[in-house]
Protein backbone atom coordinates (compact mmCIF):
# COMPACT_ATOMS: atom_id res chain seq x y z
CA UNK A 1 0.00 0.00 0.00
CA UNK A 2 1.75 3.34 -1.52
CA UNK A 3 1.78 6.12 1.01
CA UNK A 4 -0.12 8.50 0.02
CA UNK A 5 -3.19 6.16 0.31
CA UNK A 6 -2.59 5.83 3.59
CA UNK A 7 -1.61 8.80 4.85
CA UNK A 8 -4.70 10.47 5.70
CA UNK A 9 -6.12 7.47 7.57
CA UNK A 10 -3.46 7.65 9.94
CA UNK A 11 -4.54 10.31 12.21
CA UNK A 12 -7.91 8.91 12.41
CA UNK A 13 -6.38 5.17 13.84
CA UNK A 14 -3.58 6.84 15.96
CA UNK A 15 -5.88 8.48 17.73
CA UNK A 16 -8.42 5.73 19.07
CA UNK A 17 -5.03 3.12 19.49
CA UNK A 18 -1.46 4.99 19.73
CA UNK A 19 -2.86 7.91 21.90
CA UNK A 20 -4.31 5.45 23.86
CA UNK A 21 -1.26 3.37 24.77
CA UNK A 22 0.53 4.06 28.80
CA UNK A 23 3.79 5.06 29.69
CA UNK A 24 6.22 2.24 30.46
CA UNK A 25 7.79 2.29 33.90
CA UNK A 26 11.27 0.54 33.20
CA UNK A 27 12.86 -1.17 36.27
CA UNK A 28 16.31 0.19 37.39
CA UNK A 29 17.98 1.92 39.43
CA UNK A 30 17.73 6.18 39.85
CA UNK A 31 20.52 7.43 38.63
CA UNK A 32 21.58 11.08 39.51
CA UNK A 33 21.71 13.79 36.25
CA UNK A 34 25.10 13.73 35.60
CA UNK A 35 27.91 13.73 32.74
CA UNK A 36 25.67 11.77 29.73
CA UNK A 37 22.27 10.68 32.22
CA UNK A 38 19.43 12.29 30.79
CA UNK A 39 16.44 10.80 33.27
CA UNK A 40 17.06 9.81 36.96
CA UNK A 41 14.83 6.77 36.23
CA UNK A 42 15.19 4.68 33.49
CA UNK A 43 12.86 5.21 30.33
CA UNK A 44 12.60 2.93 27.43
CA UNK A 45 11.05 4.40 24.26
CA UNK A 46 9.85 2.50 20.78
CA UNK A 47 11.37 2.92 17.63
CA UNK A 48 10.56 1.84 13.76
CA UNK A 49 14.03 1.13 12.18
CA UNK A 50 15.77 -0.92 9.58
CA UNK A 51 18.43 -0.23 7.82
CA UNK A 52 20.43 -2.70 5.11
CA UNK A 53 17.17 -5.37 5.47
CA UNK A 54 18.05 -5.49 9.37
CA UNK A 55 15.47 -4.33 11.79
CA UNK A 56 16.94 -1.97 14.84
CA UNK A 57 17.82 -3.94 17.85
CA UNK A 58 18.15 -2.29 20.96
CA UNK A 59 20.10 -5.54 22.34
CA UNK A 60 23.38 -4.82 20.40
CA UNK A 61 26.46 -3.56 22.11
CA UNK A 62 26.56 0.33 20.78
CA UNK A 63 22.69 1.10 22.15
CA UNK A 64 23.74 -1.34 25.59
CA UNK A 65 26.14 1.17 26.10
CA UNK A 66 24.29 4.22 25.25
CA UNK A 67 21.47 2.98 27.98
CA UNK A 68 24.49 2.82 30.44
CA UNK A 69 25.35 6.42 29.85
CA UNK A 70 22.11 7.83 29.32
CA UNK A 71 19.61 6.01 30.89
CA UNK A 72 17.40 5.48 28.54
CA UNK A 73 16.99 2.18 25.99
CA UNK A 74 14.97 1.72 23.02
CA UNK A 75 13.00 -1.18 21.35
CA UNK A 76 12.55 -1.48 17.83
CA UNK A 77 9.19 -2.44 16.67
CA UNK A 78 9.92 -3.62 13.09
CA UNK A 79 10.11 -7.63 13.13
CA UNK A 80 13.17 -9.45 12.63
CA UNK A 81 11.65 -10.59 9.44
CA UNK A 82 11.13 -7.66 7.46
CA UNK A 83 13.70 -6.68 5.46
CA UNK A 84 11.78 -4.18 2.97
CA UNK A 85 12.22 -1.01 4.60
CA UNK A 86 9.39 0.65 2.25
CA UNK A 87 7.13 -1.79 2.60
CA UNK A 88 7.29 -2.23 6.80
CA UNK A 89 7.11 1.37 6.79
CA UNK A 90 3.84 1.78 4.57
CA UNK A 91 2.37 -1.82 6.91
CA UNK A 92 3.29 0.45 9.97
CA UNK A 93 1.13 3.66 9.18
CA UNK A 94 -1.50 1.46 7.87
CA UNK A 95 -1.77 -0.73 11.02
CA UNK A 96 -2.60 2.59 12.83
CA UNK A 97 -0.12 1.48 15.63
CA UNK A 98 3.33 4.27 15.98
CA UNK A 99 6.40 3.64 17.57
CA UNK A 100 7.45 6.67 19.85
CA UNK A 101 9.91 7.31 16.76
CA UNK A 102 10.79 6.69 13.61
CA UNK A 103 13.84 6.06 11.51
CA UNK A 104 13.35 5.71 8.03
CA UNK A 105 15.34 6.19 4.96
CA UNK A 106 12.71 8.15 2.82
CA UNK A 107 12.89 11.63 4.48
CA UNK A 108 10.62 13.24 2.46
CA UNK A 109 7.86 10.67 3.13
CA UNK A 110 8.87 11.45 7.02
CA UNK A 111 8.40 15.07 6.52
CA UNK A 112 5.19 14.55 4.97
CA UNK A 113 3.83 12.57 7.67
CA UNK A 114 5.24 15.52 10.21
CA UNK A 115 2.97 18.17 7.62
CA UNK A 116 0.10 16.00 8.38
CA UNK A 117 0.92 15.74 11.83
CA UNK A 118 2.06 11.97 12.76
CA UNK A 119 5.27 13.39 13.39
CA UNK A 120 5.94 16.34 16.12
CA UNK A 121 8.04 19.58 15.01
CA UNK A 122 11.37 19.35 16.63
CA UNK A 123 12.37 23.30 16.75
CA UNK A 124 11.20 23.96 20.39
CA UNK A 125 12.31 20.93 21.73
CA UNK A 126 15.68 21.43 20.09
CA UNK A 127 16.27 25.07 21.36
CA UNK A 128 15.36 24.01 24.90
CA UNK A 129 16.81 21.04 25.26
CA UNK A 130 19.55 19.83 22.66
CA UNK A 131 22.36 22.40 22.96
CA UNK A 132 24.85 19.76 21.10
CA UNK A 133 22.45 19.68 17.67
CA UNK A 134 22.09 23.46 18.16
CA UNK A 135 25.47 23.86 18.56
CA UNK A 136 26.33 21.43 15.44
CA UNK A 137 23.68 23.59 13.17
CA UNK A 138 25.91 27.19 14.31
CA UNK A 139 28.78 25.55 13.22
CA UNK A 140 27.36 24.08 9.76
CA UNK A 141 24.59 26.00 8.76
CA UNK A 142 24.21 24.29 5.47
CA UNK A 143 23.63 21.32 7.69
CA UNK A 144 20.62 23.14 9.58
CA UNK A 145 18.84 23.87 6.16
CA UNK A 146 18.87 19.96 5.26
CA UNK A 147 16.61 19.19 8.26
CA UNK A 148 14.16 22.01 7.54
CA UNK A 149 10.77 21.04 5.90
CA UNK A 150 9.10 22.97 3.28
CA UNK A 151 6.59 24.66 5.87
CA UNK A 152 9.82 25.80 7.90
CA UNK A 153 9.59 23.20 10.59
CA UNK A 154 11.89 21.13 11.42
CA UNK A 155 10.36 17.05 11.90
CA UNK A 156 13.53 14.98 11.49
CA UNK A 157 17.52 14.83 12.37
CA UNK A 158 18.59 13.77 9.09
CA UNK A 159 21.81 10.60 8.98
CA UNK A 160 24.35 13.22 8.38
CA UNK A 161 27.43 12.48 6.01
CA UNK A 162 30.51 13.95 6.52
CA UNK A 163 30.55 15.55 3.17
CA UNK A 164 32.67 18.79 3.38
CA UNK A 165 35.78 16.31 4.72
CA UNK A 166 34.57 13.37 2.50
CA UNK A 167 32.75 14.64 -0.84
CA UNK A 168 33.29 11.71 -2.89
CA UNK A 169 31.80 7.96 -3.14
CA UNK A 170 32.70 6.30 -6.39
CA UNK A 171 35.13 6.66 -9.28
CA UNK A 172 36.74 5.60 -12.15
CA UNK A 173 38.89 2.34 -12.13
CA UNK A 174 41.07 0.72 -15.28
CA UNK A 175 43.23 -2.48 -15.33
CA UNK A 176 46.57 -1.40 -15.65
CA UNK A 177 48.47 -4.11 -15.71
CA UNK A 178 46.37 -3.89 -19.34
CA UNK A 179 47.81 -0.90 -20.19
CA UNK A 180 51.13 -1.84 -19.38
CA UNK A 181 51.02 -4.65 -21.41
CA UNK A 182 49.49 -3.17 -24.52
CA UNK A 183 52.02 -0.54 -24.35
CA UNK A 184 48.75 2.23 -23.87
CA UNK A 185 48.65 5.08 -21.41
CA UNK A 186 45.63 5.75 -18.92
CA UNK A 187 43.24 7.50 -21.08
CA UNK A 188 42.29 11.13 -19.88
CA UNK A 189 39.45 12.19 -22.21
CA UNK A 190 36.61 10.13 -23.43
CA UNK A 191 38.39 9.70 -27.09
CA UNK A 192 41.66 8.03 -25.71
CA UNK A 193 39.12 5.88 -23.08
CA UNK A 194 37.55 4.56 -26.27
CA UNK A 195 40.53 3.66 -27.58
CA UNK A 196 41.44 2.42 -24.78
CA UNK A 197 38.76 -0.03 -24.37
CA UNK A 198 38.87 -0.86 -28.44
CA UNK A 199 41.93 -2.20 -27.32
CA UNK A 200 40.97 -4.30 -24.77
CA UNK A 201 38.31 -5.67 -26.91
CA UNK A 202 40.64 -6.52 -29.87
CA UNK A 203 43.94 -7.51 -28.46
CA UNK A 204 43.57 -10.06 -26.24
CA UNK A 205 45.08 -8.29 -22.83
CA UNK A 206 44.01 -11.26 -20.48
CA UNK A 207 46.05 -13.25 -23.13
CA UNK A 208 44.20 -16.32 -23.27
CA UNK A 209 43.86 -16.55 -27.03
CA UNK A 210 39.79 -15.44 -27.04
CA UNK A 211 38.72 -12.48 -27.27
CA UNK A 212 36.36 -12.84 -24.23
CA UNK A 213 37.46 -9.81 -22.45
CA UNK A 214 34.38 -7.18 -21.51
CA UNK A 215 35.86 -3.62 -21.35
CA UNK A 216 33.40 -1.78 -19.65
CA UNK A 217 31.21 -3.21 -16.73
CA UNK A 218 28.92 -2.15 -14.31
CA UNK A 219 27.68 -3.41 -10.85
CA UNK A 220 24.26 -2.21 -10.95
CA UNK A 221 20.78 -3.91 -10.73
CA UNK A 222 18.33 -1.14 -11.73
CA UNK A 223 18.30 0.81 -15.16
CA UNK A 224 18.36 4.40 -13.06
CA UNK A 225 21.94 3.74 -11.59
CA UNK A 226 23.30 1.84 -14.83
CA UNK A 227 22.48 4.55 -16.83
CA UNK A 228 23.57 7.48 -14.33
CA UNK A 229 26.92 5.91 -13.84
CA UNK A 230 27.14 5.30 -18.05
CA UNK A 231 25.74 9.05 -18.67
CA UNK A 232 28.53 10.55 -16.30
CA UNK A 233 30.90 9.65 -18.52
CA UNK A 234 29.53 12.27 -21.22
CA UNK A 235 29.05 14.51 -18.23
CA UNK A 236 25.22 14.21 -17.56
CA UNK A 237 23.38 13.35 -15.31
CA UNK A 238 19.73 10.74 -15.31
CA UNK A 239 18.13 12.73 -12.62
CA UNK A 240 17.54 16.22 -11.92
CA UNK A 241 20.54 18.48 -11.25
CA UNK A 242 21.66 22.50 -11.54
CA UNK A 243 22.41 24.22 -14.45
CA UNK A 244 23.06 28.32 -15.05
CA UNK A 245 21.22 28.32 -11.23
CA UNK A 246 17.94 26.13 -12.29
CA UNK A 247 16.61 22.90 -11.90
CA UNK A 248 16.32 20.97 -15.10
CA UNK A 249 15.89 16.74 -15.55
CA UNK A 250 18.80 15.42 -17.41
CA UNK A 251 17.22 12.60 -19.46
CA UNK A 252 15.83 15.50 -21.45
CA UNK A 253 18.30 17.82 -21.93
CA UNK A 254 20.75 18.18 -25.51
CA UNK A 255 23.77 17.02 -23.54
CA UNK A 256 21.97 13.63 -22.55
CA UNK A 257 20.75 13.36 -26.54
CA UNK A 258 24.43 13.60 -27.32
CA UNK A 259 25.47 11.15 -24.59
CA UNK A 260 23.18 8.78 -25.39
CA UNK A 261 23.89 8.41 -29.25
CA UNK A 262 27.67 7.62 -28.49
CA UNK A 263 27.01 5.28 -25.85
CA UNK A 264 24.96 3.27 -28.18
CA UNK A 265 27.16 3.53 -30.42
CA UNK A 266 30.46 1.44 -27.69
CA UNK A 267 27.12 -0.67 -27.17
CA UNK A 268 27.34 -1.99 -30.68
CA UNK A 269 31.02 -1.97 -31.19
CA UNK A 270 30.67 -4.50 -28.23
CA UNK A 271 32.77 -2.16 -25.37
CA UNK A 272 30.05 -2.14 -23.19
CA UNK A 273 29.05 -5.41 -21.22
CA UNK A 274 26.32 -6.97 -23.17
CA UNK A 275 24.57 -7.95 -20.25
CA UNK A 276 24.74 -4.91 -18.35
CA UNK A 277 21.17 -4.74 -17.63
CA UNK A 278 20.49 -8.60 -16.26
CA UNK A 279 24.24 -9.14 -14.57
CA UNK A 280 23.19 -7.59 -11.12
CA UNK A 281 25.39 -6.84 -8.09
CA UNK A 282 27.52 -10.03 -8.79
CA UNK A 283 29.43 -8.29 -11.86
CA UNK A 284 32.13 -6.47 -10.48
CA UNK A 285 33.84 -9.98 -8.95
CA UNK A 286 32.55 -12.11 -11.36
CA UNK A 287 34.98 -9.94 -14.30
CA UNK A 288 37.43 -9.20 -11.75
CA UNK A 289 38.02 -12.64 -10.50
CA UNK A 290 37.81 -14.75 -13.74
CA UNK A 291 40.13 -11.29 -15.60
CA UNK A 292 37.80 -10.27 -18.00
CA UNK A 293 36.33 -6.44 -17.32
CA UNK A 294 38.80 -3.63 -18.09
CA UNK A 295 37.25 -0.11 -16.66
CA UNK A 296 34.16 0.22 -14.37
CA UNK A 297 32.71 3.14 -11.93
CA UNK A 298 32.15 2.11 -8.40
CA UNK A 299 32.70 2.91 -4.91
CA UNK A 300 35.88 3.32 -3.87
CA UNK A 301 35.80 1.62 0.11
CA UNK A 302 34.96 -1.75 -1.79
CA UNK A 303 36.56 -1.49 -5.37
CA UNK A 304 39.87 -0.84 -3.68
CA UNK A 305 40.10 -4.03 -2.33
CA UNK A 306 40.64 -6.48 -5.12
CA UNK A 307 44.61 -5.91 -5.99
CA UNK A 308 44.75 -7.82 -2.14
CA UNK A 309 42.30 -10.04 -3.02
CA UNK A 310 43.51 -10.89 -6.70
CA UNK A 311 47.36 -10.39 -6.00
CA UNK A 312 48.33 -14.31 -6.10
CA UNK A 313 45.51 -15.39 -8.74
CA UNK A 314 46.11 -13.07 -11.38
CA UNK A 315 49.57 -12.38 -12.12
CA UNK A 316 50.26 -8.58 -11.83
CA UNK A 317 46.91 -8.14 -10.92
CA UNK A 318 45.83 -3.87 -11.31
CA UNK A 319 42.60 -2.68 -10.81
CA UNK A 320 43.77 0.83 -9.85
CA UNK A 321 41.67 4.45 -9.88
CA UNK A 322 41.87 7.27 -12.43
CA UNK A 323 40.20 10.61 -12.58
CA UNK A 324 37.51 11.26 -14.51
CA UNK A 325 38.49 11.28 -18.47
CA UNK A 326 37.48 14.55 -19.62
CA UNK A 327 34.91 15.20 -22.24
CA UNK A 328 34.60 18.56 -24.11
CA UNK A 329 37.46 20.17 -21.50
CA UNK A 330 34.74 18.74 -18.58
CA UNK A 331 36.65 16.47 -15.69
CA UNK A 332 34.22 16.22 -13.35
CA UNK A 333 32.20 13.37 -11.80
CA UNK A 334 28.56 13.76 -10.39
CA UNK A 335 28.82 10.81 -8.10
CA UNK A 336 29.24 12.50 -4.60
CA UNK A 337 27.45 11.95 -1.32
CA UNK A 338 24.78 13.63 -0.60
CA UNK A 339 24.91 15.89 2.53
CA UNK A 340 22.97 13.41 4.42
CA UNK A 341 20.94 10.27 4.52
CA UNK A 342 17.79 9.11 6.11
CA UNK A 343 16.81 10.95 9.12
CA UNK A 344 14.33 10.12 12.24
CA UNK A 345 11.82 12.11 13.98
CA UNK A 346 9.32 12.06 17.02
CA UNK A 347 5.87 10.75 16.53
CA UNK A 348 2.78 12.20 17.87
CA UNK A 349 2.44 9.31 20.30
CA UNK A 350 5.72 10.22 21.82
CA UNK A 351 4.71 10.72 26.23
CA UNK A 352 8.17 12.52 26.94
CA UNK A 353 9.69 13.77 23.81
CA UNK A 354 11.66 16.07 25.65
CA UNK A 355 13.76 12.95 27.00
CA UNK A 356 13.62 11.14 23.37
CA UNK A 357 15.07 15.15 22.12
CA UNK A 358 17.73 15.15 24.94
CA UNK A 359 18.48 11.51 23.45
CA UNK A 360 18.80 12.51 20.01
CA UNK A 361 21.32 15.38 21.48
CA UNK A 362 23.34 13.14 23.58
CA UNK A 363 24.53 11.25 20.08
CA UNK A 364 25.85 14.86 19.15
CA UNK A 365 27.74 15.08 22.16
CA UNK A 366 31.49 13.57 21.78
CA UNK A 367 30.92 10.60 23.81
CA UNK A 368 27.46 9.93 21.77
CA UNK A 369 29.45 10.84 18.76
CA UNK A 370 32.19 8.61 18.91
CA UNK A 371 30.41 5.59 20.23
CA UNK A 372 28.05 5.64 16.52
CA UNK A 373 30.87 5.90 14.88
CA UNK A 374 33.56 3.80 16.63
CA UNK A 375 31.61 1.69 18.76
CA UNK A 376 32.57 0.45 22.03
CA UNK A 377 35.72 1.79 23.83
CA UNK A 378 38.36 -1.32 24.12
CA UNK A 379 36.28 -3.50 21.96
CA UNK A 380 36.21 -1.83 18.73
CA UNK A 381 38.31 0.91 19.47
CA UNK A 382 40.93 2.73 22.15
CA UNK A 383 42.04 6.18 22.56
CA UNK A 384 45.81 6.69 21.36
CA UNK A 385 46.51 10.36 22.01
CA UNK A 386 42.75 11.50 22.71
CA UNK A 387 41.69 10.40 19.36
CA UNK A 388 39.95 7.08 18.88
CA UNK A 389 41.83 4.64 17.11
CA UNK A 390 39.90 1.05 15.76
CA UNK A 391 41.25 -1.99 17.17
CA UNK A 392 42.63 -5.33 15.13
CA UNK A 393 39.36 -6.97 15.57
CA UNK A 394 37.73 -4.61 13.52
CA UNK A 395 41.12 -4.05 11.19
CA UNK A 396 42.49 -7.57 11.12
CA UNK A 397 39.33 -9.66 11.68
CA UNK A 398 40.56 -12.96 12.98
CA UNK A 399 37.37 -14.22 11.18
CA UNK A 400 38.39 -12.33 8.06
CA UNK A 401 35.23 -10.32 8.02
CA UNK A 402 35.57 -6.74 6.47
CA UNK A 403 35.95 -3.84 9.04
CA UNK A 404 32.76 -2.54 8.34
CA UNK A 405 31.06 -5.60 8.90
CA UNK A 406 32.73 -5.65 12.02
CA UNK A 407 31.48 -2.43 13.27
CA UNK A 408 27.81 -2.63 12.40
CA UNK A 409 27.86 -6.00 14.21
CA UNK A 410 27.90 -3.60 17.32
CA UNK A 411 25.15 -1.34 15.94
CA UNK A 412 27.68 1.67 15.06
CA UNK A 413 26.75 3.31 12.00
CA UNK A 414 23.17 2.06 11.58
CA UNK A 415 21.23 4.89 10.03
CA UNK A 416 19.40 6.68 12.29
CA UNK A 417 20.10 10.42 12.91
CA UNK A 418 23.77 10.78 13.62
CA UNK A 419 26.82 12.54 11.98
CA UNK A 420 29.17 10.08 10.23
CA UNK A 421 32.37 11.36 10.69
CA UNK A 422 35.03 11.03 7.73
CA UNK A 423 37.62 9.52 9.78
CA UNK A 424 36.21 6.78 10.66
CA UNK A 425 36.01 5.56 7.26
CA UNK A 426 39.63 6.58 6.82
CA UNK A 427 40.66 4.47 8.49
CA UNK A 428 39.03 1.10 8.14
CA UNK A 429 39.86 1.57 4.58
CA UNK A 430 43.13 0.65 3.08
CA UNK A 431 45.54 2.91 2.24
CA UNK A 432 45.02 2.35 -1.37
CA UNK A 433 41.77 3.85 -1.27
CA UNK A 434 42.22 6.57 1.02
CA UNK A 435 45.08 8.04 -1.57
CA UNK A 436 41.96 7.30 -4.50
CA UNK A 437 39.50 9.61 -2.21
CA UNK A 438 41.95 12.27 -1.51
CA UNK A 439 43.10 12.30 -5.23
CA UNK A 440 39.28 12.99 -6.21
CA UNK A 441 39.03 15.40 -3.90
CA UNK A 442 42.50 17.40 -4.01
CA UNK A 443 41.81 17.23 -7.88
CA UNK A 444 38.35 19.30 -7.78
CA UNK A 445 36.34 16.93 -10.17
CA UNK A 446 33.74 16.83 -7.78
CA UNK A 447 30.44 18.62 -9.02
CA UNK A 448 28.70 19.56 -5.85
CA UNK A 449 25.21 17.52 -5.82
CA UNK A 450 21.79 19.91 -6.40
CA UNK A 451 20.79 19.85 -2.59
CA UNK A 452 17.82 17.33 -1.68
CA UNK A 453 14.51 20.00 -2.10
CA UNK A 454 11.60 19.84 0.54
CA UNK A 455 8.05 20.22 -0.96
CA UNK A 456 4.88 20.77 0.58
CA UNK A 457 2.29 19.33 0.29
CA UNK A 458 0.57 20.19 -2.60
CA UNK A 459 3.60 19.80 -4.44
CA UNK A 460 4.50 16.70 -3.38
CA UNK A 461 1.26 15.32 -4.47
CA UNK A 462 1.40 16.51 -7.67
CA UNK A 463 5.18 16.20 -8.19
CA UNK A 464 4.96 12.54 -7.00
CA UNK A 465 2.83 11.58 -10.11
CA UNK A 466 4.62 13.49 -12.70
CA UNK A 467 8.03 12.25 -11.68
CA UNK A 468 7.55 8.28 -11.75
CA UNK A 469 6.16 8.53 -15.17
CA UNK A 470 9.04 10.72 -16.06
CA UNK A 471 11.12 7.90 -14.61
CA UNK A 472 9.27 4.95 -15.79
CA UNK A 473 9.37 6.59 -19.84
CA UNK A 474 13.34 8.03 -19.41
CA UNK A 475 14.65 4.49 -18.24
CA UNK A 476 12.39 2.62 -20.85
CA UNK A 477 13.76 5.11 -23.87
CA UNK A 478 17.27 4.47 -22.33
CA UNK A 479 17.23 0.80 -22.37
CA UNK A 480 16.16 0.67 -25.88
CA UNK A 481 18.68 3.44 -27.42
CA UNK A 482 21.65 1.46 -25.46
CA UNK A 483 20.88 -1.97 -26.92
CA UNK A 484 20.32 -0.04 -30.25
CA UNK A 485 16.51 -1.66 -30.23
CA UNK A 486 15.72 2.08 -31.51
CA UNK A 487 17.30 5.21 -32.85
CA UNK A 488 17.68 7.86 -30.77
CA UNK A 489 18.06 10.65 -33.24
CA UNK A 490 14.64 8.92 -35.04
CA UNK A 491 12.88 8.86 -31.73
CA UNK A 492 14.31 12.40 -29.93
CA UNK A 493 11.43 14.93 -31.08
CA UNK A 494 8.63 12.26 -29.85
CA UNK A 495 10.36 11.37 -26.55
CA UNK A 496 10.61 15.12 -25.49
CA UNK A 497 6.82 15.57 -26.55
CA UNK A 498 6.13 12.92 -24.27
CA UNK A 499 7.84 14.05 -21.74
CA UNK A 500 6.05 17.24 -22.27
CA UNK A 501 2.73 15.65 -22.32
CA UNK A 502 3.22 13.77 -18.72
CA UNK A 503 4.05 17.02 -17.12
CA UNK A 504 7.86 17.99 -17.54
CA UNK A 505 7.53 21.68 -17.64
CA UNK A 506 4.93 21.39 -14.59
CA UNK A 507 7.38 19.29 -12.46
CA UNK A 508 10.33 22.03 -13.84
CA UNK A 509 8.27 24.85 -12.44
CA UNK A 510 7.97 23.07 -9.05
CA UNK A 511 11.43 21.94 -8.80
CA UNK A 512 12.49 25.27 -9.37
CA UNK A 513 10.35 26.53 -6.48
CA UNK A 514 11.37 24.12 -4.10
CA UNK A 515 15.25 25.25 -5.09
CA UNK A 516 14.98 29.02 -5.04
CA UNK A 517 12.90 28.41 -1.64
CA UNK A 518 16.07 26.03 -0.17
CA UNK A 519 18.29 28.35 -1.19
CA UNK A 520 17.16 31.41 0.16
Amino acid sequence: MKLKNIIYGILIAVFFIGCGTKEKKVEGPIRKLEGSVITEQPKEFTIFGIFLGKAFDGELPVYKKAFDMTNVRLVGTASKNQSEEVQAFNLMLSSGILPDIIAYELTDDLEKLGIDGGVIPLENLIDKYAPNIKKFWEENPRYKKDAIAADGHIYMIPNYNDYFNLSCSQGYYIRKDWLEKLGLKEPETTEELYKVLKAFKEQDPNENGKKDEVPLFLRANVNRKIMATLTDIFKVQFTWYEKNGEPVFGPSEPEYKEAMIELAKWYKEGLIDQEIFTRGLSSRDYMLSNNLGGFTNDWFSSTGSYNEKLKDIIPNFDFSVILPPKYKENGKTSHARPTYMGGWGITLVAKDPETIIKYFDFWYSEEGRRLWNFGVERDTYTMIDGEPHFTDKVLKNPEGKNALAVIRETGAQYRLGMFQDAENEKQWADDVTVEAMEKYMNSGVIEEPMPILKYTKAEMKELLKIESQLRSVSEEMAQIWLLGVSDVEKDWAGYIKRLDTIGLQRSKEIQKTAYDRFMK
